[in-house]
C-alpha cells in the first residue's frame, strides 16, 4: 500500500511539473508573438509616416533632396533646371521681363522669393510693402525685377534679360540664400534662351557653368544682374591668412550682343 501511495504521489508531482513547464512555454511563445506583433505595428507606422512625409513634400524634383517648404530650396533647383525647358511663357503676347520672370518663378514656386515675386506679378495692385514679408524692385521698363524676403538676410531672386542679335532673349536668374540662423550660404545663377517663335525658355547651362567655374577660385562670390546697363558685376572675396578680414576682387561680365566677356576691374560702383 505504501509503495502504491508513493508511486501515485510521484506521478502527480510529475504531472504538475509537466503542466508548469507547458504553461511557461506557452507564456514564452505568447511573449514572442507579442514582440513580433509590436515590431510589425511599428514597421507599418514607420511606413505610413514615410508616405505622409513624401506627400508633404509634393511632386517634382524639389522633393529628391529632402527639402521641405521653407527650407533651403536652391540645391534642388540646381539639380533640376538645366534639364527642364519652360513653356508657355507669353502665350503670343510678346515676352517682357514680367512674362519671363513669372514663367520661371511659377516653375520653381517652392522657393519662397519666387513664390512671392509670382504673387506680386499676378496681383501687382495688391502689393503693399508694409503688409507683406517681401520687397520688390520693379524696373520692368529696364528689363529687371528682384524680390527679397524681409525676414532673412540676402534671401531673394534677381531677374533680367538681354536682346540677342537673332531675335531671341537671353534671360538670367540669380538666386541666393544667406541664412544667419543656418550658418550656410547657397546661390545659383541660371540662364535661358527665350525663343519667341516657340514661346519656350531653353536652359543654357554651359554659360552658367563657365561663370561659376571662373569664380570658383575664390572663397565666395556674388553676382549682380544689371538694372542699369548691360554688364553683370561680380564681387569676390578671398580670406587672407590671418582670417581677420578678406580682400575684395571685382569683375565685370561685359555683354557682347550674344553672351559675355570677363574683365577684371579695380572697383564697381553699385
Amino acid at each position: 500500500m505504501k509503495r502504491n501511495a508513493i508511486l501515485v504521489a510521484v506521478a502527480a508531482l510529475s504531472f504538475m511539473l509537466t503542466a508548469c513547464g507547458e504553461k511557461k512555454a506557452d507564456k514564452a511563445q505568447a511573449d514572442e508573438n507579442q514582440k513580433e506583433s509590436t515590431v510589425q505595428e511599428q514597421t507599418v507606422a514607420d511606413d505610413e509616416n514615410a508616405i505622409a512625409d513624401e506627400e508633404f513634400m509634393g511632386d517634382g524634383e524639389l522633393e529628391d533632396d529632402g527639402v521641405a517648404p521653407g527650407d533651403c530650396e536652391i540645391p534642388a533647383i540646381r539639380k533640376a533646371w538645366a534639364k527642364r525647358e519652360i513653356s508657355p511663357v507669353a502665350a503670343d503676347k510678346g515676352a517682357d521681363i514680367t512674362h519671363l520672370a513669372y514663367a520661371f518663378c511659377t516653375e520653381y514656386a517652392k522657393y519662397l522669393p519666387n513664390k512671392s515675386l509670382a504673387e506680386y506679378l499676378e496681383f501687382p495692385d495688391r502689393y503693399n510693402e508694409e503688409e507683406v514679408d517681401y520687397r520688390v524692385e520693379d524696373q520692368t521698363k529696364k528689363g529687371y525685377l528682384s524680390c527679397f524676403m524681409n525676414r532673412d538676410l540676402d534671401w531673394g531672386v534677381d531677374c533680367c534679360y538681354w536682346n540677342r542679335s537673332n531675335g531671341h532673349q537671353l534671360v538670367a536668374f540669380w538666386l541666393m540664400e544667406d541664412h544667419v540662423s543656418w550658418d550656410k550660404y547657397e546661390n545659383l545663377l541660371v540662364f535661358y534662351d527665350y525663343d519667341p517663335d516657340t514661346d519656350t525658355m531653353k536652359p543654357e547651362p554651359a554659360l552658367a557653368e563657365k561663370m561659376e567655374k571662373e569664380m570658383g577660385a575664390y572663397d565666395s562670390y556674388s553676382f549682380s544682374l544689371p538694372a542699369d546697363g548691360k554688364d553683370i558685376a561680380v564681387l569676390c572675396h578671398n580670406t587672407l591668412t590671418n582670417h581677420d578680414f578678406s580682400e575684395e576682387v571685382h569683375f565685370l561680365y561685359r555683354w557682347n550682343g550674344n553672351d559675355f566677356k570677363l574683365e577684371k576691374v579695380k572697383e564697381i560702383r553699385y
